[in-house]
């Protein structure tokens, strides 16, 4: 009788086991991950060395290198708007008191067989382009 009890209690607890403890990990779906970029417009102000030009810049932060700069350089005393314009490359900055240094963006390059090339009458790369302030 208490063999035929013992046995009846351990198949109850094997199958209440078996039943009842289950785990929804197995069931869960997958989530998809999605990665969101947030675009910000940035306005920047940056005067020159001797503090007479103020060269605001605007531009938009998005997942591309390439960005596209709305420059305008004003004199700070009179306010007067001396230069305006729009140039796309990775940075714009001040060379000397009159002169903006707008740096190109250069992307994945493939290097020219050597043989080929004629050192002599190859160009010097040019990383930036300069705008002169009047």
């Amino acid at each position: 009788m208490i063999k035929k009890t013992l046995q009846l209690f351990f198949l109850i607890l094997v199958s209440g086991l078996f039943f009842f403890c289950k785990s929804n990990d197995i069931h869960e779906k997958k989530k998809d991950n999605q990665l969101t970029f947030i675009e910000s417009e940035i306005t920047k102000e940056v005067y020159n060395q001797d503090k007479s030009k103020i060269l605001i810049l605007n531009y938009v932060i998005h997942r591309s290198p390439v960005i596209t700069y709305n420059f305008k350089v004003v004199d700070s005393k009179s306010k007067k708007v001396l230069k305006k314009g729009v140039f796309v490359g990775s940075k714009i900055e001040w060379k000397d008191n009159s002169t903006l240094k707008c740096f190109l963006h250069k992307g994945i390059v493939q290097k020219e067989n050597e043989a080929f090339s004629d050192r002599k009458n190859s160009k010097p790369n040019i990383d930036y382009i300069i705008i002169q302030i009047r």
